[in-house]
């Protein structure tokens, strides 16, 4: 049972890398267009006072590094949380 926690939080982590280099190459190649859709998803929230986007190697790397870890977390809370309730009949 346990391993099955693992491989959960395990692809949970791998999937949050995969689509955070893809959000970081289009926030790269495309900042203006990025803020806007940032915008939408905030309910419209007027963002340009926040200023531009900011991406360096540094903030690519450590963003990427917490949020892989979020995202295991939060993988393995599912997987125990599945395995304790999915245990009880």
């Amino acid at each position: 049972m346990k391993t099955i926690t693992t491989k959960l939080a395990n692809a949970f982590a791998l999937a949050m890398v995969i689509l955070w280099t893809i959000c970081s190459i289009f926030v790269w190649l495309l900042p203006d267009f990025s803020l806007q859709i940032t915008s939408w998803w905030m309910h419209g929230m007027e963002l340009s006072a926040m200023g531009s986007w900011n991406l360096t190697v540094g903030n690519f790397l450590l963003g990427g590094i917490t949020a892989a870890v979020s995202a295991w977390v939060t993988g393995w809370v599912l997987g125990w949380s599945w395995q304790t309730v999915g245990n009880r009949r």
